[in-house]
């Protein structure tokens, strides 16, 4: 499901919670070349991830089913039956190539292509017994070509279709399956659907589909056309902008109530708030506030709403959450210090292996080595943090590694060395890197075996390099 996909759902959803109404999922599966059963799984698994749950739906059933387009044929056939006795509709006998050669005439000429009515005057008993005699045959619509057409739009007002801008458009394939505007405006009506809420890329589908409900003598619903998703370059968003798939977030551990509130935002303003819960979302949301203006995607904005909302988090779910993302075999006392860590930093929970790597993996020599020939270590305690350390039980709690820490400032104070001098070393040796969580965590998320064993490994580094710079520079036979 692509990201403005589930921004049009969400809409729906908002709507129909806010209304009392019931929210309805149809699997539009007219176009049996870009369908199937594994596009159907996604679409449903992606708006159960978004908590997007639906009243009537394949799944769940309800009083109008069923709600795929493709076991409703039957249905789509009759209506199309039905309008050609009526006169609304006809059997266009056209080949596809003729077709064709029309519009590519009309573009030649300036004109917006449109079907020239050739078969319009087929009389029905010659359309009838060609059809029977298994010529194939389309079914269009007869569409009145001397008045405007205007549709009432929630969010724009009333938008006019002049008179000829829609041609006598195809409502039944000669295979014999419905158009998507056909099938749509039959299903609609069936449905009992009051309001659509899609994006404005949709208000020529509506013109047709407003036109078969004209056919049919039925009131169509409340249309809503709301603006596009652009990307940062103002052009439709895609693949070139980054992730555009639900799934792609939901893969990079982003929190659903983000996404949610981010897909609200776009389009959707409250006041001077950004920060919404989905049941904020529920009671505020009002759909004559969407923009018309078309929503440009900030992954920066994503990000900051996405660490919001894990704030917002209670510890236990939290906790859980850095459990799923940590490797199995973390130790509980470490998942619950990294927990306790890394929370202020985290977007998305697809960033805690990266952020979680340099205190559960040992630094390489290599990569310390660099790091510690560039500081100077004379004089800080390490050799006592070792003694420090080992005198305590396996696993340290937060509070008990601020102390530990607090112990080891002391002894460095005692030599006249400050924390910026004393604390950077024992990281160094302890993560590899000069930066990262607060250092009690990092003591509290390294057991005490391993922790010794990389301060031991860090001070023989040391010893070698203080050792390498005493060595004389040159000697007679040019060796180092």
């Amino acid at each position: 499901m692509h990201i403005g996909s589930a921004r049009t759902a969400l809409f729906n959803w908002l709507f129909a919670r806010r209304h009392g109404g019931a929210f309805v999922l149809r699997i539009e599966d007219t176009d049996v070349r870009r369908s199937c059963a594994e596009h159907e799984r996604a679409i449903i698994t992606d708006l159960q991830w978004l908590g997007l749950h639906w009243d009537e739906g394949p799944d769940v059933g309800g009083a109008f089913a069923p709600y795929r387009q493709s076991e409703r044929a039957a249905r789509h056939t009759a209506v199309a039956e039905h309008l050609i006795a009526t006169g609304k509709a006809y059997r266009c006998f056209c080949p596809p190539e003729r077709l064709e050669e029309l519009r590519t005439m009309q573009r030649a000429s300036g004109l917006t292509p449109r079907y020239d009515r050739r078969c319009a005057v087929i009389p029905a008993e010659e359309a009838a017994a060609r059809t029977a005699a298994g010529e194939p045959a389309a079914v269009r619509l007869r569409v009145p070509d001397h008045t405007d057409l205007a549709i009432e739009d929630l969010l724009r007002g009333e938008v006019v279709f002049p008179a000829g801008a829609v041609g006598d458009f195809i409502i039944l394939r000669s295979s014999g399956g419905a158009s998507y505007n056909f099938a749509a405006a039959v299903d609609d009506l069936d449905m009992a659907i009051t309001h659509v809420i899609r994006g404005d890329d949709h208000l020529s589908n509506t013109a047709r589909q407003q036109l078969v409900f004209a056919a049919l003598g039925a009131r169509p619903p409340r249309y809503a056309h709301h603006s596009m998703v652009l990307g940062s370059d103002g052009g439709k968003l895609s693949k070139r902008h980054g992730a555009t798939a639900v799934g792609d977030y939901r893969d990079a551990g982003y929190l659903p109530a983000a996404v949610v509130n981010y897909l609200a935002l776009l389009s959707w303003s409250h006041g001077g708030e950004e920060v919404f819960t989905v049941a904020a979302l529920e009671r505020e949301f009002v759909l004559e506030e969407l923009s018309t203006s078309p929503a440009v995607f900030d992954q920066g904005k994503l990000d900051w709403l996405g660490h919001q909302h894990v704030m917002l988090l209670d510890e236990e779910t939290h906790l859980e959450l850095m459990r799923a993302w940590l490797p199995a075999t973390t130790a509980a006392p470490a998942v619950a210090a990294l927990a306790a860590a890394l929370k202020p930093s985290i977007s998305s929970y697809g960033q805690v292996p990266e952020l979680a790597a340099p205190v559960l993996d040992a630094p390489t020599l290599s990569s310390l080595g660099e790091l510690l020939a560039s500081r100077r270590c004379e004089g800080v305690p390490l050799e006592e943090f070792l003694e420090l350390r080992a005198a305590g039980p396996v696993w340290l709690q937060p509070p008990d590694a601020r102390r530990l820490l607090g112990t080891y400032r002391q002894l460095a104070a005692d030599r006249g060395l400050g924390a910026r001098k004393a604390l950077p070393p024992l990281r160094l040796l302890l993560t590899g890197h000069e930066h990262g969580p607060e250092l009690h965590y990092v003591l509290a998320a390294i057991d005490r075996d391993e922790a010794l064993r990389r301060v031991r490994c860090g001070l023989a580094l040391l010893r070698d390099l203080a050792h390498a710079d005493r060595s004389p520079t040159h000697d007679p036979g040019g060796l180092r």
